[in-house]
């Protein structure tokens, strides 16, 4: 991931890349690539099962971002202007993880024999509906309802459900289609960042304080939160089948770094993309010591 990233950087600055170039890899990131992505995964054979465990997952997930979201609205509030447009960032950032692009192989490896995977769809469905409602609302200021029903996205998660409950599977030659480019998402969010980077403004003074923050919150508040959420949840419903793959999948889902679609929006909404940029490249490395921790501890709890 960090070599493609890399080579992001690279042509960027060898074909001096600009906004306009940022802009069309972020629409077809966010427009095209996550769509087809959550259709790929519900494609599977339908069984009354399945949809009752995503349906539970999906209800835990929703819990969890409004836990989140309340976290990024009590502790994120800057009295200086100048600062308070990071806000709306620094609000994304502590509510919508990279669930996606780095979930799906981290739960995939984590879990290779388990339902892991087929779990985690129900929490990025949830990340999808909340990203195109609070977070649109957080970064614009407002809510489009004909935007939240048209978008790609949305649109994704009811036809992927559609999908997944027909008898039958897509044709092949579609399935192939959405799958190689679902293929995309993790190669095409890495080179976005790597594009950020080289056209990175100069780090300023008030970044240190805002990404440190950022960090206590994501890493550690966030993890507190929902790791009493999932406890709760196993306890309450200790009888449901699986139900500690669901908690630990949910829960591995809201403790990954800061998700790529916060940049993704900064590009589109004319937000301060560099500092986006940043904090997704800090609290990934971050993540790589609090996230094995916060598992660790999990285990202790659960």
């Amino acid at each position: 991931m960090v070599l493609i990233a890399l080579l992001g950087f690279f042509i960027t600055r060898k074909f001096k890349f600009g906004q306009a170039e940022q802009k069309f890899v972020s629409k077809v990131l966010i427009f095209l690539i996550n769509p087809l992505l959550i259709v790929n995964h519900f494609d599977m054979d339908f069984s009354m099962e399945k949809l009752k465990a995503l349906g539970f997952v999906f209800a835990l997930s929703v819990v969890i971002h409004f836990a989140m979201l309340f976290v990024a609205l009590v502790f994120i509030r800057s009295k200086d202007d100048e600062e308070r447009k990071l806000d709306c960032i620094d609000k994304l950032s502590v509510v919508f993880t990279n669930c996606g692009f780095i979930g799906i192989p981290l739960i995939s490896g984590v879990f290779p024999d388990g339902n892991g995977v087929l779990y985690l769809l129900s929490f990025i469905a949830a990340f999808n509906i909340f990203l195109w409602t609070a977070g649109y609302y957080i970064i614009c200021g407002k809510i489009n309802p004909v935007k939240i029903i048209t978008n790609p996205n949305i649109i994704a998660v009811l036809s992927g459900i559609l999908i997944f409950c027909m008898p039958f599977r897509l044709p092949y030659v579609v399935a192939k289609t959405v799958e190689l480019v679902a293929c995309m998402n993790t190669a095409m969010a890495m080179f976005l960042l790597g594009m950020l980077f080289a056209n990175f403004r100069g780090f300023k003074a008030s970044y240190l304080k805002r990404i440190v923050r950022l960090c206590v919150l994501r890493h550690v508040v966030v993890m507190v939160a929902v790791l009493g959420i999932v406890a709760i949840t196993y306890r309450l419903f200790s009888g449901v089948n699986d139900i500690l793959l669901m908690c630990f999948v949910a829960y591995i889902a809201a403790l990954c770094p800061v998700g790529m679609s916060v940049s993704s929006f900064a590009v589109l909404f004319d937000k301060d993309e560099s500092y986006s940029g940043l904090a997704v490249l800090v609290t990934s490395a971050v993540s790589v010591i609090m996230l094995p921790a916060g598992v660790a501890i999990a285990e202790l709890v659960l």
